[in-house]
């Protein structure tokens, strides 16, 4: 089963924004289909930002669980994040 990793972004993106989106698209890509990944941009997001109770972007849910809010995380960061959700790390 896929570990799902959804990603929320301001729209216009802050820079820090743009860098978790191209971070985590990159880890998806490499991936493949063992990471479901979702990104949200501005306001198609907001329900979903809203039911997670999140305060700020950027943002990484994994598995429906907040791991990362309000920072970009290092590539390591954010690879354990997705372990925790059940990612076999290559």
């Amino acid at each position: 089963m896929a570990v799902k990793m959804e990603v929320f972004s301001g729209n216009p993106p802050c820079p820090g924004c743009l860098e978790i989106m191209n971070l985590c698209r990159s880890v998806a890509e490499e991936y493949g289909e063992e990471i479901e990944f979702t990104p949200y941009v501005g306001e198609e997001g907001m329900a979903k930002f809203d039911e997670y109770r999140m305060f700020c972007v950027p943002a990484v849910v994994v598995n429906g669980f907040i791991k990362i809010e309000g920072v970009v995380p290092s590539r390591f960061t954010l690879l354990n994040a997705l372990r925790e959700g059940g990612l076999c790390l290559r």
